[in-house]
């Protein structure tokens, strides 16, 4: 998925769900916890529950995350 961090801003909101591709190639159910920024060598990342640092927007898929109240 080849996005700009100002296309992903006008479409995601902080805190939408995402699936991460992480580098050992597990999938990671997280959310967003920035707005994607662009780093100096051009890379759009943003930041995601659970990982430390920005994470490249080429790894991250949206999803919607069901959030089911506990019983």
């Amino acid at each position: 998925m080849k996005m700009t961090a100002d296309e992903w801003n006008a479409k995601h909101k902080i805190g939408c769900g995402v699936i991460v591709k992480l580098d050992d190639g597990k999938l990671k159910f997280t959310k967003t916890r920035s707005e994607a920024w662009t780093l100096g060598h051009g890379a759009p990342v943003v930041k995601v529950e659970g990982i430390v640092g920005g994470y490249d927007l080429n790894r991250i898929t949206p999803h919607e995350i069901e959030e089911t109240p506990l019983s």
